[in-house]
């Protein structure tokens, strides 16, 4: 969603060598410049295929790295029904400081669309982002990836769908659940619960907000309550979820900062390991401030504890 949210957020380069013979899937892409500080990135990957068009990702590789390196997928903001995966347009941007922190770790970072709720509602959202780890991880030894250490980043929109994606990672019978190798999960300013009753909870809740759960829903949540609450990472957690660190400013006017602070608590009473780090006056988005290290620095702490 960036700066706007809700309530309660990767040219195959043919190898052929003499007395050497290889298939397409074990062919890399050919690199574009380094960007980020990347040593290679791969743009524009076609991970799925679905009616509305193809859906694609941007990988970026780091320059110093172990034989495989583990993996970061972000996931853009945007209401859900707008944002781009571009991760370097702004380089002072929060998002792209901590993905070049990332790859300084040795972490490879994917970026990844999915569908937007012009064209789908949810659960369409979980299914894409689950496809699009799924397939860097059926991918994972073009690029030298390990696919049994994966972490999932989202802001905004993009925070709710990962954290939605942790809750249900050991349930395969849910939309995008019974994901493997996912470490941790990065939630940035994510909503964690799309009821009528959170809603209920936060009157002063803005209509953009109101209309972009509607939105992803199909439904207002009063009217689907059932939708409401399979879409409510808050309302799916089991206590089988990889660790969590949420990160949200104390001024967002888009997600309710009690959503998070509850959420936290909630994983942490079911024995799942669960930071919750609000930032002082900071707004939905976080800008550019000051504060923007403490951010990446704790991300940065995180990531390399649990991934």
């Amino acid at each position: 969603m960036a700066r706007r949210v809700l309530a309660a957020g990767f040219a195959l380069l043919a190898l052929v060598a003499a007395g050497c013979s290889r298939s397409e899937a074990d062919v890399a892409p050919a690199a574009e410049p380094r960007d980020l500080g990347a040593q290679q990135v791969f743009r524009h990957q076609v991970y799925a295929q679905r009616d509305t068009g193809a859906l694609r990702l941007d990988l970026y590789l780091p320059q110093r790295r172990a034989a495989e390196a583990p993996l970061i997928v972000y996931v853009h903001g945007g209401g859900w029904d707008a944002g781009v995966r571009t991760l370097d347009a702004d380089p002072a941007a929060p998002e792209a400081r901590a993905a070049q922190r990332l790859l300084e770790r040795g972490y490879a970072v994917a970026t990844v669309d999915y569908r937007l709720t012009g064209v789908a509602q949810s659960p369409a959202q979980f299914v894409d982002v689950a496809d699009s780890v799924r397939w860097l991880q059926q991918n994972s030894a073009r690029w030298g990836l390990d696919a049994d250490r994966v972490g999932l980043w989202g802001a905004s929109a993009g925070g709710h769908l990962v954290a939605q994606l942790g809750a249900v990672a050991g349930d395969p019978a849910e939309p995008g659940g019974g994901l493997t190798g996912i470490r941790a999960v990065v939630d940035w300013f994510g909503p964690s619960d799309l009821s009528a009753e959170a809603q209920h909870e936060h009157p002063q809740l803005q209509d953009y907000a109101r209309r972009a759960i509607t939105g992803l829903l199909g439904c207002m949540p009063v009217d689907c309550p059932d939708v409401a609450d399979a879409s409510s990472p808050a309302r799916n957690v089991s206590g089988d979820e990889p660790p969590f660190l949420i990160q949200q400013g104390t001024a967002d006017s888009l997600v309710p900062l009690d959503q998070s602070l509850d959420f936290a608590a909630q994983l942490r009473s079911l024995g799942v390991t669960a930071q919750m780090h609000p930032y002082q006056g900071l707004d939905h988005g976080f800008g550019k401030g000051p504060q923007t290290t403490l951010i990446v620095d704790a991300l940065d702490a995180f990531v390399r504890t649990h991934v």
